[in-house]
């Protein structure tokens, strides 16, 4: 994970898992000495599975996604952390492993409307296997299901409407086509963020968080595969042959087949060997014996 500081006033920071200590005084891991930034500010700890905010002074402002933060908070990549004066936005340790080399847009298929409800009988809706999770802007706090494609827009005729100045009417569109997920850019000026890395196009996985402006959404999907079980099926395509394969010594100017075929003649004449040994040392017990 990475710390890329808003105002440019300091590096990008890797952050390795374990805890990480923020603040103006120069005992901490990292060390901002700016206007409001406490002598011991936060912690923040990392693992496999968390990143978790730990505020260590009660009195010093400190805000996630511009919402104040009193004791702790669990952190996603792309949320925007306020220590006072200093901001800085969590995103993964390389922009590029956000893929943005999403296929041509297809129509998409149209799904037969439910059937009217008869009686007692209620239309029969598959829930969707992904939803938006608000988490910052209007939509805080609210489920937005995606089924096959959800535009997203400033205009009445989008299905997500953002009343956001820097959205475009049809701004973006995220697209669900078997177990992959794409964010698709509709001509907008501003693109989006993912993870906090800006793009116009992505590749998107659940727990993934999206940001069109202020309006945040995390991705959630449990039946669809993450990034890490993409990253682990990407390596499993590619094996390296030595890790899996012993070496075998060849001599100079031998080919691998030549010398399989000469072992294998070799033992065959050993094995026939041994069994005229066998054979003699019978007939000499069978002879002595009578």
């Amino acid at each position: 994970m990475r710390l890329c500081f808003t105002n440019k006033d300091n590096d990008d920071v890797l952050i390795a898992s374990g805890e990480t200590s923020i603040g103006a005084a120069a005992d901490n891991t990292i060390v901002l000495d700016r206007p409001g930034v406490a002598a011991h500010h936060v912690n923040l700890t990392v693992t496999e599975r968390s990143y978790v905010l730990s505020v260590r002074d009660a009195q010093a402002s400190t805000h996630v996604n511009a919402r104040p933060v009193r004791e702790k908070a669990i952190l996603h990549l792309g949320d925007t952390v306020s220590l006072d004066t200093v901001q800085f936005v969590l995103r993964p340790d390389r922009d590029d492993s956000v893929r943005t080399d999403i296929p041509a847009s297809k129509p998409m298929p149209v799904s037969p409307a439910p059937a009217a409800e008869t009686g007692d009988a209620r239309a029969h809706i598959a829930p969707p296997k992904l939803v938006l999770r608000g988490v910052s802007g209007s939509y805080f706090g609210k489920i937005v299901p995606v089924r096959g494609r959800l535009v997203i827009g400033r205009g009445s005729e989008s299905d997500l409407v953002l009343d956001d100045a820097a959205m475009s009417p049809r701004h973006a569109a995220i697209e669900n086509i078997g177990d992959a997920i794409y964010l698709r850019d509709l001509g907008s000026s501003t693109g989006a963020s993912v993870n906090g890395v800006p793009v116009r196009d992505a590749v998107l996985f659940p727990d993934d968080q999206i940001a069109f402006g202020s309006n945040r959404f995390l991705l959630e999907a449990p039946s669809l595969p993450t990034r890490s079980d993409n990253a682990a099926a990407a390596a499993q395509d590619s094996p390296n042959i030595t890790q899996t394969m012993r070496a075998i010594p060849q001599s100079a100017g031998a080919s691998p087949v030549a010398t399989a075929v000469e072992r294998n003649r070799n033992d065959i004449w050993w094995l026939i060997g041994a069994a005229a040994l066998i054979g003699l040392g019978i007939a000499v017990l069978l002879f002595v014996r009578f």
